[in-house]
């Protein structure tokens, strides 16, 4: 018990994923348990729990604005077609259309009921600081909200004395989508659930209580900056780039939505200081993009991988890029070992990003102690636009990208600022790629196979060296003092669940190895996800908490409350699930 709690205490930093951006792998309960990243024809999700259990209270659906519009058309539909007696119960009983909320307001009530929920937050936080948790990510959607949900019924004072059924005001569709959705402004009829100010706020409070740092990562933007169904607007294509950046950044021909709502949010986040210090002891730094433009390099290059459809990451105008350019490799000619960022449409994402850091360094937010984390993701360029290797390398330790990014880094934060406030983070997950995945059936599923403990040992070992050269590297580029993360990492051999290794000795394996070597290399990392009870069989190598419970750290597994995806309603259950 010991060694394995020493191993918390080292590791002290996790995500509290799908919480407040949602994200479809976690919900797809006991049996529907398959890969990581969703195939595009596929709908995972089954269930938001407590209030949306199966097909029977809501839709499956593929991400959280494809939830919210199809929970609200769900509501519509029942209040439509079902008599007041069998009706839905949410926000109204009977279900007559004047004494209830409508499909909006059930399917705000509904998500609120499972943010609410999801976390029993002193309970949580305790725990963490007891295991010697000193840090969370919170990934955020960009929709927030200065109104309370609990505005959307309320107390007729004015007929106090009069029939309850008679004494309630429920707010109307038309007000909830003002106070309590953001719509999206590059995708049509598209609509985001609003994350309210207060309930931040109180989260942030429990943190300073527990002595516990929030990192708050802002996961989804309008109109999404990728694809995929944690881009929040999947199966719609992303446009943040295309119909939000293009216009802005190349003509000025629109407002630049983007970099406005990151300017607010940090002024909020600000304002905290004064008025409530409580809260902003409780927020430890902002990270302003999650995965920017994630697998664009697919679509990119001299010979894009996919050409099914344009790329939804766009050069900048030649003269506006080689302008960039050539401020970020200024003085380079004198320095052949340092490595000059190349031109792409990567470009487009790494002046976004210094436009944030920008924004975060005039802001008073560095003076008080509070950190800027900026994530970017490999996958943003094309193979071909990267720095050639002299020696091919192995076991994921590629290390291109990783000099672009040391190159862009150096260029866009001093060295002052790089040791104090501004940390550079790159996700880094072995359930990818060929050269350290592991599979039940070994090669060429997986570079070993589970049961293979000699070449398992090898290639594991091997491959947790990532750590030690992301900071060689980034040193090389970037010079010594310099503050590096990895905020999303897990114990997954491999991104397809039914693949996977999910033995116990090689669970420990993976997240052992890992932590060790970062912990050597001084890169902080943070495990995705700290829990996921409607997980299913991804639960093993992707909840900590689940894990911390297989090996013998917890005494509680991380389960489900509901069933997911298959509950039976029991005679005379209302639609809904609720009484």
């Amino acid at each position: 018990m010991y060694l394995l709690l020493s191993y918390i205490y080292i590791f002290s930093s996790r995500n509290l994923a799908s919480w407040l951006s949602l994200e479809d792998w976690l919900f797809v309960g006991d049996n529907g348990a398959v890969e990581v990243a969703s195939p595009d024809d596929a709908t995972a999700a089954a269930c938001l729990p407590p209030l949306h259990l199966d097909e029977s209270s809501g839709p499956r659906w593929n991400s959280e604005t494809d939830l919210l519009s199809g929970l609200a058309e769900h509501y519509r539909k029942q209040m439509e077609d079902e008599d007041s007696i069998s009706g839905s119960t949410l926000g109204g009983y009977p279900n007559d259309k004047t004494q209830s909320l409508g499909g909006w307001g059930k399917a705000i009530k509904a998500i609120h009921a499972f943010r609410s929920s999801y976390y029993d937050i002193e309970q949580e936080l305790q725990t963490m600081n007891e295991l010697g948790i000193k840090y969370v990510r919170v990934p955020v959607s960009w929709c927030w909200t200065d109104y309370d949900p609990s505005s959307l019924i309320t107390k007729d004072e004015s007929r106090e004395g009069e029939s309850d059924d008679d004494s309630w005001i429920y707010m109307s569709d038309e007000e909830v989508k003002e106070k309590f959705t953001c719509k999206d402004p590059f995708h049509d009829d598209v609509y985001w659930p609003a994350i309210p100010r207060n309930f931040m706020i109180r989260f942030l409070r429990a943190c300073a209580k527990y002595n516990i740092g929030a990192t708050i990562d802002i996961h989804t933007y309008p109109g999404g900056t990728s694809i995929g169904t944690f881009s929040g607007v999947w199966p719609r294509y992303s446009k943040f780039w295309t119909e939000g950046d293009v216009p802005a950044t190349d003509n000025n021909k629109k407002p630049d939505v983007g970099r406005k709502l990151l300017k607010e949010f940090i002024q909020w986040l600000e304002s905290l200081e004064t008025d409530d210090p409580m809260a902003f002891k409780g927020f430890r730094a902002l990270s302003p993009m999650n995965e920017p433009a994630h697998l664009a390099g697919l679509y990119n290059g001299e010979d894009p991988i996919r050409t099914d459809r344009e790329t939804f990451l766009p050069p900048l105008p030649k003269e506006m890029a080689q302008q960039y350019l050539s401020d970020l490799n200024k003085g380079l000619d004198k320095q052949p070992k340092l490595t000059q960022v190349p031109d792409g449409n990567h470009l487009r994402v790494f002046l976004w990003l210094s436009d944030a850091i920008d924004a975060f360094r005039q802001s008073k937010l560095p003076q008080l102690g509070k950190e800027l984390t900026i994530n970017v993701h490999e996958s943003v360029f094309p193979a071909d636009v990267l720095p050639k290797e002299d020696v091919k390398s192995d076991y994921g330790l590629n290390t291109a990208s990783m000099q672009v990014f040391g190159a862009w880094w150096r260029a866009s934060t001093t060295s002052d600022e790089r040791s104090k406030w501004a940390v550079l983070d790159i996700h880094h997950y072995m359930a990818w790629g060929p050269q350290c995945s592991g599979a039940v059936k070994g090669s060429p599923t997986g570079r070993y196979a589970c049961s293979d403990k000699e070449t398992k040992a090898q290639v594991l070992s091997k491959c947790a060296t990532w750590a030690s050269v992301y900071r060689s590297t980034l040193e090389d580029e970037c010079g010594k003092g310099l503050r590096l993360a990895s905020a999303e990492f897990s114990s997954s051999t491999h991104h397809s669940v039914r693949h996977a290794c999910n033995d116990l000795s090689t669970l420990e394996t993976m997240f052992e190895s890992q932590v060790n070597e970062a912990r050597d290399a001084d890169v902080e990392l943070f495990y995705w996800a700290y829990k996921m009870p409607y997980g299913g069989a991804f639960r093993s190598a992707w909840s900590l908490k689940h894990l911390l419970y297989l090996m013998g750290v917890l005494s509680q597994p991380d389960e489900e409350i509901f069933h997911c995806g298959d509950h039976t309603p029991p005679l005379g259950e209302p639609k809904d699930g609720s009484i």
